[in-house]
C-alpha cells in the first residue's frame, strides 16, 4: 500500500519541508529549501495541489509535447490522486496545498483542478513571469504573522482565473494535435453501439479510451469544437434514434432501450429537446410523409 497523507504537516515531513502554518492551506517556495525529496515510488493526500516547477527532467511524463515551450510547467492534483516522482537534481518554483473544505468555503472550483499530471500546463516565458508573479503575491501574504485568509483566496483565485486563461492558450497552441483527438473522438462514437449495445455513452468512456481525463478532455472538446462533449453524444444517439424511427417499426420503448435509455419517458424528453417533437410525433410526419410520395 502507497503512503497517503491526511495532514500537510505529514506531507510536508515526507518531501522534508516545514510544518504548515494552518491545517487548510500551505504554501511552498522551494528555493527556501535545499533538502527536497528527489524521489519518491507514489503518494496520495487528502487535498488538491497545485504545483509550479522549473527545472525538471523528463517533462514528457507531464505531458510535454512538441507544440510546448520548455520553460516552467504547472500542474495539479485532486485528493487521492497518485503522484510520483524521480529527479536527478532539486527543482524550483512554488506549490500551494489547500483543503477541499477551503475550496468549497470560498466558493473557488475550476476543471482543472481535476486534470491529469500528465495534462500539466505548459508555460510560455510571459506567462511563466506572471505565474512567479502571483505566486510571490499568495506567498508574500501567506507569510504574514497576521495575514488574512480572504485576501490569501482572494489571491489564490485570481490565480487560477489567470490559469484558465493560459490553459484556454494551450489548446489553441496544440491544435494539431487535439483536431486528431476530436477526429478519434468522432470515430470512436461513430462505431460505439457496435461494440456497446443497450449501454449509453459516456464522457468518461471516451476519456479514458483517448487516455485523457474526463475533464481535460471535456475542456478540449469544448473549445475547439464550441460544443460540449455530452452534447456531441446526444446529437448522434439522437441521429440514430431518427433513422430507426424513419425505417423501422420497432415499438420507441425498444428504440430507446437499444440506445440504452432505462426509461422510454427519459428517451422521449431528450428527443424532443434536439428535435421540438416526440418520438411519435416525429414519426407520423416522416411515416405520412413516406406515404404521400
Amino acid at each position: 500500500m502507497i503512503p497517503h497523507f491526511n495532514s500537510i504537516k505529514g506531507f510536508n515531513r515526507y518531501l522534508n519541508l516545514k510544518s504548515p502554518k494552518k491545517d487548510l492551506i500551505d504554501v511552498v517556495k522551494y528555493d527556501d529549501y535545499d533538502d527536497l525529496k528527489l524521489e519518491s515510488a507514489g503518494i496520495t493526500f487528502d487535498y488538491y495541489m497545485i504545483a509550479f516547477k522549473r527545472n525538471m527532467s523528463d517533462l514528457r511524463w507531464y505531458g510535454n509535447t512538441e507544440y510546448d515551450e520548455n520553460s516552467g510547467f504547472l500542474y495539479f492534483l485532486s485528493p487521492n490522486q497518485r503522484i510520483e516522482w524521480k529527479s536527478k537534481n532539486q527543482w524550483s518554483g512554488y506549490h500551494i496545498m489547500i483543503s477541499p473544505i477551503l475550496l468549497q468555503e470560498f466558493n473557488i472550483d475550476f476543471n482543472f483542478f481535476k486534470y491529469q499530471i500528465s495534462e500539466a500546463l505548459f508555460l510560455t516565458e510571459e506567462e511563466q513571469m506572471r505565474v512567479e508573479t502571483l505566486f510571490e503575491q499568495i506567498n508574500d501574504e501567506y507569510l504574514k504573522d497576521d495575514y488574512s485568509m480572504d485576501l490569501l483566496m482572494a489571491y489564490c483565485n485570481l490565480f487560477f482565473t489567470y490559469v484558465q486563461k493560459c490553459y484556454h492558450r494551450q489548446f489553441n497552441s496544440r491544435q494539431p494535435l487535439h483536431n486528431k483527438l476530436v477526429v478519434e473522438f468522432k470515430k470512436l462514437l461513430n462505431t460505439y453501439y457496435l461494440d456497446n449495445p443497450n449501454q449509453l455513452p459516456s464522457v468518461i468512456y471516451f476519456a479514458e479510451n483517448l487516455n485523457l481525463s474526463p475533464n481535460y478532455f471535456s475542456d478540449l472538446i469544448k473549445y475547439h469544437t464550441g460544443k460540449t462533449t455530452i452534447e456531441i453524444i446526444h446529437e448522434k444517439t439522437i441521429s440514430i434514434a431518427k433513422k430507426d424511427l424513419k425505417s423501422t417499426n420497432k415499438p420507441i420503448s425498444e428504440i430507446g432501450y437499444s440506445l440504452g435509455f432505462e426509461y422510454p419517458t427519459y428517451f422521449s424528453r431528450l428527443f424532443k429537446k434536439f428535435t421540438g417533437k416526440t418520438p411519435t410525433e416525429f414519426r407520423e410526419i416522416n411515416t405520412s410523409g413516406n406515404k404521400s410520395i
